[in-house]
């Protein structure tokens, strides 16, 4: 009896981990989704509306998703970014400042072929994420037998 016990608690063990797992990447992927949405969507307002920065943030941050909107009003990364994808992102915001517009168009345009590399790679690891919290539960099994 108190193995069936072990092996249940070991394999839903395995199946929280591989969901923690499964966020964190689909955090990833949502977070560069709507930064290449927000590049493309400063682009139009930079030709067109001309908002200023700060009311476009949040307009933008009302419409997008919760973990984006919270760096994008706050500045704090509220997924797990790379070193390099943080890099990536502080380059881009920081940039924002140009002296006039064609440096902010070039900028754009820069920072937005750059994006778009980064979230098609991200999104690739997202769609075969839904395998952790199977394989979770598979190790949590092999664990739990272990331990008999």
């Amino acid at each position: 009896m108190t193995d069936i016990i072990v092996i249940i608690i070991c394999s839903l063990c395995g199946f929280a981990l591989g969901k923690y797992f499964e966020k964190r990447v689909k955090c990833r992927a949502s977070f560069f989704d709507d930064l290449c949405k927000y590049i493309s969507r400063f682009k139009v307002n930079l030709s067109g509306r001309q908002l200023e920065r700060r009311r476009f943030d949040e307009e933008f941050a009302a419409e997008c998703g919760t973990v984006f909107a919270e760096y994008l009003l706050n500045g704090k990364f509220r997924c797990s970014l790379t070193k390099e994808e943080k890099h990536l992102a502080e380059q881009f915001f920081g940039g924002l400042d140009a002296v006039n517009t064609e440096e902010l168009k070039k900028h754009l345009d820069y920072f937005g072929y750059l994006t778009e590399r980064q979230a098609e790679s991200v999104s690739q690891k997202a769609i075969k994420a839904s395998v952790y919290p199977k394989l979770g539960i598979l190790s949590g099994v092999m664990i739990g037998i272990v331990l008999i």
